[in-house]
């Protein structure tokens, strides 16, 4: 008998503890289900950044040919409540009057409307601060920035530059990132030197006023390294205002694989000196300084040839110690017959270098 009993308080102490086992699962799991440990199916939107500004195009010396530079734009909720105080104080920042902006509140149709633009950092930050100031809801009277892409070097280089972009774009502009408020693109440095590339132009210019031709191109070069100096397609284009050109016009003809003389010979140029981080002076990562950088840039890989002779040049400066290959390329020009013109081109590319002492 005492030994029935014993297994049936054994059997009875099992029952409870696996009881207590299933119990304490169905506990944990349930726990599980409803924390944020494990979502159970609910989705949640990841953090992406909101904004990405695109790296900057330099020259070899640091000057910036292509840029994202920030813009304020201050927008009113059309059924503001306190629409003349808010006027007041954006019309003291922006270079409107309160009854230009109270009309433009008035006759619009939207629910939100665009009051000003293009307004200085500093003047925003102002403004911002003088509406929090007068008690005016941010949700009612904002400024929003926007980041907008400019060219200070204008026309120079314009199709250089253009091309780059095109190469370049996943570097310059990637997509955004997470975890970040703004994800920066990667900084491009080009091998011209932007004084090299005013002589370049200066030249071709003349060439075009004297000889009408359909295009003049010039190249400037490291004889050394195959750097690319200066490299022009004239006419130029302003890349502030690129919609506006034909594309035609806007095809890099100033690159060539080789350019040839007898007793001058640049086996490949590049146009790219380095990828660095955004506003930084480190390499970036994964960019090595070789041909890579360069080989899938959408250029122009023929020599400009032309039927007559004398409308095209090659020269290397100075004669005695040879530093910079120039190549001057003129394209069915109307008046080919003055032949001085090219040497007239490349004796004042020459004269400039040696008064900006580069040679």
């Amino acid at each position: 008998m005492g030994s029935s009993t014993s297994k049936g308080n054994i059997s009875t102490l099992l029952l409870v503890i696996t009881l207590l086992v299933i119990a304490l699962c169905v506990a944990v799991l349930a726990e599980l289900m409803v924390s944020d440990r494990v979502r159970a199916g609910k989705y949640v939107n990841p953090y992406v950044a909101s904004q990405v500004v695109s790296g900057t195009i330099y020259d070899r010396n640091g000057r910036a040919l292509a840029l994202d530079v920030p813009k304020n734009n201050v927008y009113v909720k059309t059924d503001l409540q306190n629409a003349d105080t808010a006027s007041q104080i954006i019309s003291l920042h922006t270079g409107k009057t309160p009854g230009d902006i109270l009309s433009l509140i008035k006759n619009s149709q939207e629910e939100t409307v665009l009051v000003a633009k293009d307004i200085p950092s500093d003047e925003a930050s102002a403004l911002k601060a003088e509406l929090e100031k007068a008690s005016i809801p941010q949700d009612e009277v904002y400024v929003s920035k926007i980041y907008s892409r400019t060219y200070p070097a204008a026309f120079h280089a314009a199709q250089l530059i253009q091309d780059t972009e095109a190469a370049f774009g996943h570097v310059l502009s990637p997509i955004p990132e997470f975890g970040e408020s703004t994800t920066y693109g990667k900084d491009v440095y080009l091998t011209i030197d932007l004084d090299i590339q005013y002589l370049m132009d200066l030249a071709l210019q003349q060439v075009y006023e004297i000889q009408s031709p359909e295009y003049c191109v010039g190249l400037i070069t490291d004889i050394i390294t195959g750097e690319v100096l200066a490299a022009t397609t004239y006419p130029f284009y302003d890349l502030n205002d690129s919609l506006t050109i034909p594309e035609q016009q806007k095809v890099n003809r100033a690159l060539v694989s080789s350019v040839s003389r007898s007793d001058l010979r640049v086996l490949s140029i590049r146009p790219v000196l380095k990828v660095t981080l955004h506003d930084s002076d480190v390499p970036a990562e994964n960019y090595v300084m070789d041909r890579s950088l360069t080989t899938d840039l959408d250029a122009i890989k023929e020599r400009v040839d032309t039927a007559d002779g004398r409308t095209a040049i090659v020269a290397s400066v100075p004669q005695n110690e040879p530093k910079y290959m120039i190549f001057i390329g003129s394209v069915n020009p109307k008046y080919h017959q003055n032949s001085y013109v090219m040497d007239a081109a490349i004796k004042s590319i020459e004269q400039g270098l040696a008064a900006q002492s580069k040679i």
